[in-house]
């Protein structure tokens, strides 16, 4: 099972395939296991690298104030530990928060980056939706947290096509679950989140996207990025709520494989392809 040591944490990764670096950066939930139904896919093009995030999953459940700053510096040390100079990006939600830290500061190490379902500051729908999250784990602790999470992230009729499913992964999620205190002070670090000022120095190629019908982060939030960030492409999925790429990971895939395809990787001339 491989972990690196970075700063004063254990980091759990995974990678799969070959080619150029493609670094997933997960949400919230910080588990690199969100990113299952884009990986057979993505890996026969690119060598994928997922993790879970400090305070999360089999990584270190550390007892610090967390930020967006702290999970976007344990990335770049992820990179420095497996020797990545730099790689593409996709990130999800707090994910997608971490990159802009990541592209905005360290420009150097991101040839690429998809921004998915995330925002650039926190406004005060954010501070009702995430404050919510935070009382209910705070309040009633964190079974009723997990269980609530599927009306943030999936539309209706999913979660109604798929309960059983989702009482499976509720039932794993509460046993390998941090405290609350560390999941509440994880809602924090995004309640704090604001880069809007930093995002036009984001030099590296970006697509922008989320779902249309996206509850956790509507589209003026993706609207909002693109129009800041220069040269970002901004194109949105038809349906399949914050989770997109769970519940509509058809459309989702090949929404990415296009961009990736602009990209030039691995040497001048050299293009993406997808069955390659």
């Amino acid at each position: 099972m491989p972990f690196v040591s970075v700063a004063d944490a254990e980091i759990h990764f995974e990678a799969t395939g070959q080619g150029p670096p493609l670094i997933l950066i997960s949400g919230m939930g910080g588990l690199g296991s969100y990113w299952t139904p884009q990986i057979e896919q993505l890996s026969k093009v690119f060598r994928v690298l997922t993790f879970d995030h400090r305070g999360t999953g089999r990584s270190t459940h550390s007892q610090v104030e967390y930020s967006v700053e702290l999970l976007a510096s344990d990335t770049i040390g992820l990179m420095d530990a497996l020797h990545i100079e730099a790689a593409h990006f996709l990130g999800h939600s707090t994910g997608g928060m971490m990159l802009q830290v990541i592209s905005s500061t360290h420009p150097a190490r991101v040839l690429s980056q998809v921004l998915y379902g995330t925002r650039g500051r926190t406004d005060e729908f954010t501070r009702c939706a995430m404050g919510m999250r935070k009382e209910i784990v705070l309040g009633v602790g964190v079974e009723a947290y997990v269980k609530s999470t599927p009306v943030f992230l999936y539309p209706s009729a999913w979660i109604a096509e798929n309960a059983a499913e989702l009482a499976k992964r509720e039932e794993l999620a509460v046993r390998s679950s941090a405290p609350p205190a560390i999941l509440a002070s994880r809602l924090d670090a995004v309640l704090r989140h604001d880069q809007i000022s930093s995002l036009s120095r984001i030099q590296a190629p970006t697509l922008v996207t989320c779902a249309r019908d996206d509850f956790l982060t509507p589209i003026y939030y993706s609207e909002e990025l693109a129009e800041r960030i220069p040269r970002a492409k901004l194109s949105f999925i038809s349906s399949g709520g914050h989770a997109c790429s769970v519940t509509n990971p058809a459309e989702f895939n090949s929404l990415v494989l296009q961009f990736l395809q602009s990209v030039t990787a691995g040497g001048p001339g050299r293009r993406l392809r997808p069955d390659s």
